[in-house]
């Protein structure tokens, strides 16, 4: 089973000129599972140098119909790991290859979880914390919509903690481009088919609808999703900021925004926009920001094109007093120095 739907070993490759294979690295350690796929920590034999290889298997992928995701998700991948298009607060995909049996992603390695285990064990982020880590959120998530991508699997378990205590935004299986104004990556020449749909139009369905399956099959991904991905209605970059506003709103209190029994109840939360502060909440300016981030209207959610695009979030009071430029090279707030962080 060397190729996987007809791809080659030079297909999946993200960089032509990678020779990269199995043997080329110590598995030290299981990061994390999924449905087709496992993430070790790894070793490169040649220089020590640590990374986090995903590995998906293959017979998984072809029988739960993953192959178009794994593919857009190397593509996305490969744009924003380019020299060009790199961001310090994105995960880097360094290189691809296959064996028979998987294929093999190489990505950064961060060392110190993600958002939601340093949530657990702190219960909720100070003002600041949040602040710092939010901030560096923006950032990641307007470099990618400035490249036409949109992440929309927002959460803190997709946010990355390196070893600096910086975040890296990773996870881009349910990821797209979408803006006409370039073609979306690893797409052939649209054409329509009998019904007068192009095919590009059927690739964007499909997607929408294997983030929100994704969604509802992941313990609570669900109260992350945005009003109009439920309501099956076109996605734009307005879902990763309703995203970014539960993100907010959870590690201020340690809770979720909304939270139900049954996902049925749970989007019905969403759909009428039923949530409360709590009366400790701890800063009103984020506490503003969060209003203006969960709308049901996209098109009215701040950070949306139609209301000045993500420059408005930049300059909202809760970010008064962040110094934007060269803030991956301060030190993170997120670990004290008992932690090494």
């Amino acid at each position: 089973m060397s190729d996987i739907a007809g791809a080659s070993s030079s297909a999946f490759s993200a960089d032509a000129s990678s020779t990269k294979k199995k043997g080329d690295f110590l598995f030290l350690a299981e990061l994390g599972e999924g449905s087709y796929s496992t993430v070790y920590l790894a070793s490169e034999r040649q220089t020590s140098r640590k990374f986090a290889v995903k590995m998906c298997l293959k017979k998984k992928i072809i029988k739960e119909k993953k192959v178009q995701q794994i593919f857009r998700e190397r593509d996305i991948l490969r744009l924003l790991s380019t020299p060009a298009n790199a961001c310090p607060f994105v995960v880097h995909l360094f290189c691809t290859f296959q064996d028979d049996e998987s294929l093999f992603f190489v990505l950064s390695y961060a060392p110190k979880k993600d958002l939601m285990a340093r949530l657990k064990k702190l219960q909720r982020f100070s003002v600041g914390q949040c602040q710092f880590a939010m901030a560096e959120l923006f950032l990641a998530l307007e470099h990618i919509h400035a490249l036409d991508v949109i992440h929309r699997d927002v959460k803190p378990e997709n946010i990355l903690l390196r070893e600096d205590g910086h975040i890296l935004l990773s996870d881009f299986g349910c990821a797209k481009q979408i803006i006409a104004k370039r073609k979306n990556v690893g797409e052939e020449n649209e054409k329509s088919n009998d019904d007068g749909k192009s095919s590009k139009k059927r690739e964007e369905e499909e997607a929408t609808k294997l983030a929100l399956r994704r969604r509802c099959s992941f313990v609570g991904s669900g109260a992350y999703v945005s009003p109009e991905v439920l309501n099956g209605k076109e996605v734009t970059g307005a879902c990763d900021w309703w995203a970014f506003g539960v993100t907010l709103f959870q590690l201020l209190t340690g809770r979720l925004p909304f939270s139900a029994d049954s996902e049925y109840l749970l989007f019905r939360q969403v759909l009428a926009l039923s949530y409360k502060f709590p009366d400790n909440f701890p800063c009103a300016a984020a506490r503003q920001l969060v209003q203006a981030l969960l709308v049901l209207e996209p098109s009215k959610r701040i950070g949306a094109a139609e209301m000045g695009g993500p420059a408005t979030i930049r300059h909202y009071p809760f970010f008064d007093g962040i110094e934007w430029e060269g803030i991956e090279k301060r030190k993170s707030p997120l670990f004290d120095s008992a932690e090494n962080g």
